[in-house]
């Protein structure tokens, strides 16, 4: 509504002085309302981060446990504090510094099309760029992290349970291969047990994330759409603005999927790392 009322606003004035100081307030009221919208995206991305670290702090100890239980000490010992760690140190920046980065982001975005300034245009470039090669880095050290210290101990749990069925079967006369075969049977059940679990908890977490997910997948569609209208109608100051919003909302959207993706690798390797412990 505010794109068509410029365009017919631009039309009636003609060129000239006023249609360029009508069309700046008409960017200027295209990116309050533009403003106002994402404003409340960043804050369904921030309320879903903290309920998700919630949920987390009471699913973590109760999954580590059934691990230690299922005879991956290692891996659960991992899970329970370094992936916590984790997990704690990225919904905080999520909250705390990347989404407040994101509203400066708009921010430059808006004035730099209001004020037809290309040093914030650049500022608003610069943002967004570093924003995304900051969200590669982390999910990719992250997943080298929680890769490898989760290989390291599968491989000491491993090497330990069995250890231990090898004593079992030999230190115990006659009863030793039952003995033996009933641990593998507990820590099978375990297993069972736990799939269970981790199963449960990616379903809860999707269920948390995927209202936020589609709500940015449809700012960004419609950032699009209205920026086609901008750019159809003559206004390439509010074409920029929507193009640039649009970045903006993949970019909250990016930071939720690499949330997402840190709990689900973590989640997944720790129960396919005890797969072949059984």
């Amino acid at each position: 509504m505010v794109l068509l009322l410029g365009c017919a606003v631009s039309l009636i004035a003609g060129p000239g002085a006023w249609q360029r100081c009508l069309g700046a307030v008409c960017v200027l009221a295209f990116g309050a309302v533009c403003l106002d919208a994402v404003q409340d995206l960043l804050d369904a991305a921030a309320r879903t981060a903290e309920s998700c670290q919630n949920y987390l702090l009471t699913f973590i100890p109760v999954y580590s446990g059934a691990a230690a239980a299922g005879g991956q000490t290692g891996g659960a010992a991992v899970y329970g504090t370094m992936f916590l760690a984790m997990s704690n140190f990225l919904a905080w920046a999520i909250r705390r510094v990347l989404l407040p980065l994101l509203q400066v982001y708009f921010c430059l975005s808006v004035s730099s099309a209001v004020w037809n300034n290309a040093g914030l245009a650049e500022a608003a470039n610069l943002f967004s760029r570093s924003l995304s090669f900051c969200l590669k880095c982390c999910g990719a050290l992250f997943s080298f992290v929680l890769g490898l210290q989760n290989i390291l101990a599968a491989t000491a749990d491993s090497a330990a349970l069995r250890m231990g069925r090898s004593v079992l079967s030999g230190a115990i006369p006659v009863v030793g291969d039952a003995a033996a075969a009933a641990l593998s049977g507990a820590v099978s059940a375990v297993q069972l047990l736990k799939g269970s679990l981790a199963l449960a908890a990616v379903a809860a977490l999707g269920a948390m994330f995927l209202p936020v997910f589609v709500r940015c997948a449809l700012f960004c569609l419609a950032f699009d759409l209205a920026g086609v209208l901008a750019l159809g109608s003559g206004q390439e100051a509010c074409g920029q603005v929507c193009k640039t919003f649009s970045a903006g909302a993949r970019l909250c959207g990016s930071m939720l999927v690499l949330y997402f993706f840190m709990v689900f690798l973590s989640t997944a390797l720790l129960l396919l790392s005890g797969g072949g412990i059984g």
